[in-house]
């Protein structure tokens, strides 16, 4: 399956079969790293760098979780746990910061059966995006697989208001520059891919966590 149709899923409610263990047993899976950051209560550095370009400090807010195996998210106290009650091997997190007007987003949408994990930063004023990055990731599922690598892009809003792509790179699994992988045919095809940038309420996330 082509990574963007994985992505587009997000949308769409694709997906079956979801195995947590699997994601929490690579030590070169971003999202295992993001999870294991969750349980202990720390907020990543880039994250941080985000949100405060965003104008939010997270530092104090208590941020709302959500969970989804498809286009709908529900509200979730505990994010592993949310996530082995879901049966799926395509699933979402989502990750709500809100600071008045200003929300800040940290948005997951993967697939495990094919090593695809695509994640979200966005930051929103009066529910309008006002930035965003994105990086895809592709992470090994079998031995002998190349390393973990990913494509990072950033939007920002240009001088007539409208967003912006202002950088593409790509990246290891840490999220830091690296020379260009390898890429088949349908790896070059996913690049193309163009995520979801659109208003708050696309995301269809539950009221609880915008509050």
């Amino acid at each position: 399956m082509k990574l963007w149709l994985l992505v587009l899923g997000l949308v769409l409610g694709l997906g079956s079969c979801f195995s947590f263990s699997q994601v929490t047993s690579r030590s070169n899976d971003p999202f295992a790293r993001y999870l294991a950051r969750v349980k202990g209560g720390t907020v990543e550095r880039s994250f941080v760098k985000f949100s405060t370009n965003c104008t939010v400090d997270v530092s104090k807010i208590q941020p709302r979780f959500a969970i989804g195996a498809g286009s709908q998210f529900s509200p979730v106290g505990n994010l592993a746990k949310g996530l082995r009650s879901l049966d799926t091997d395509f699933y979402s997190t989502a990750e709500v910061w809100v600071a008045h007007q200003q929300v800040v987003l940290e948005i997951w949408a993967n697939s495990d059966d094919v090593g695809s994990e695509t994640r979200y930063y966005e930051c929103f004023t009066g529910g309008k995006l006002i930035r965003a990055e994105v990086v895809v990731w592709k992470v090994p599922v079998e031995e002998g697989d190349l390393k973990t690598w990913g494509y990072f892009r950033k939007w920002e809003l240009g001088s007539n208001g409208d967003l912006k792509q202002t950088k593409a790179e790509f990246v290891d699994a840490f999220g830091l520059p690296t020379p260009k992988p390898k890429l088949d045919s349908e790896d070059k095809k996913s690049l193309q891919w163009t995520p979801f940038l659109g208003p708050l309420d696309g995301w269809k996330l539950p009221q609880s966590t915008l509050r």
